[in-house]
């Protein structure tokens, strides 16, 4: 078999190396996304943490308001027993305990609310202690993928140079007219080239008349897909293998034979054709 035409060979060297120069790039892209994507998580657990430190001390501020109030009404009662001892009528004493009464149940009601905010509190201390302990860990992980990212791009914009001096050897060697078609597809289809494989173009699937398919075959010529435009190349080893002749089966065999006997003429059929 003849060798592939000088600028078929480069073309299908040059679509590897845009395949491997985009996968670099998307890979040099991602890393800081996935960076961000974790500092994002980040910043929502200390987020978090900070809304419990919040609490806690907004839960200290109201307990101590309910103390205060506590304490107020306590004063009140005091009071309203001192009087107690120096009314002169029923009414006046009935009115003091009235508002002892009423100070009383104030307290109950600020005790309670003491009792709610002191168990709230605990809850947020719990949770506060959860929350800085995943902070702790997710700050350890950012960091680390933040030195992986470093070192990996670092090793990517390496290869990346690399393939990209590859790219530019490969440009140089081809003919212009082919390139700038070759440019022209890649801008509108991704891929410039397909392999030709059993009469079909495998890329987009359309079939392809037998002279062209013979053309294509040889390598010899920069052939494209009528309904695509890429460039068609040829490689024998995908090249499906033809299918075996089917066998007849033995029921099939033997309809045919006893077709073929009833066909020929019996002894006295003979005698009585000669008569």
């Amino acid at each position: 078999m003849l060798p592939m035409h000088p600028d078929l060979e480069k073309l299908k060297s040059l679509q590897e190396v845009d395949a491997e120069i985009h996968r670099l790039n998307d890979e040099i892209a991602a890393l800081p996304r996935r960076v961000a994507v974790i500092e994002a998580k980040l910043a929502d657990v200390k987020a978090q943490a900070e809304a419990h430190k919040a609490a806690i001390k907004d839960n200290e501020l109201n307990r101590r308001k309910q103390e205060h109030e506590i304490q107020g009404e306590q004063q009140k009662i005091s009071k309203y027993r001192e009087q107690s001892l120096d009314v002169k009528t029923n009414d006046q004493y009935k009115a003091l305990m009235h508002e002892i009464g009423f100070a009383e149940q104030n307290i109950r009601s600020a005790e309670d609310r003491v009792l709610q905010t002191m168990v709230e509190a605990e809850r947020h201390e719990r949770e506060l202690k959860q929350t800085e302990a995943e902070f702790k860990t997710q700050s350890a992980d950012v960091e680390k993928e933040k030195a992986e990212a470093r070192q990996r791009t670092q090793q990517d914009e390496k290869e990346l140079a690399e393939w990209q001096g590859k790219r530019a050897e490969l440009r140089q060697a081809i003919t212009p007219t082919v390139l700038e078609h070759y440019d022209r597809v890649v801008g509108v289809r991704k891929t410039a080239l397909a392999e030709a494989i059993a009469q079909k173009c495998s890329a987009c699937h359309v079939m392809l008349r037998p002279q062209k398919y013979d053309e294509i075959r040889s390598n010899q010529q920069i052939l494209t897909c009528d309904s695509c435009s890429r460039i068609l190349f040829y490689d024998p080893a995908h090249e499906p293998a033809p299918e075996a002749p089917k066998k007849k089966s033995k029921r099939k065999k033997s309809s045919e034979a006893e077709a073929e006997a009833a066909e020929e003429p019996t002894t006295a059929d003979a005698a009585a054709t000669v008569h």
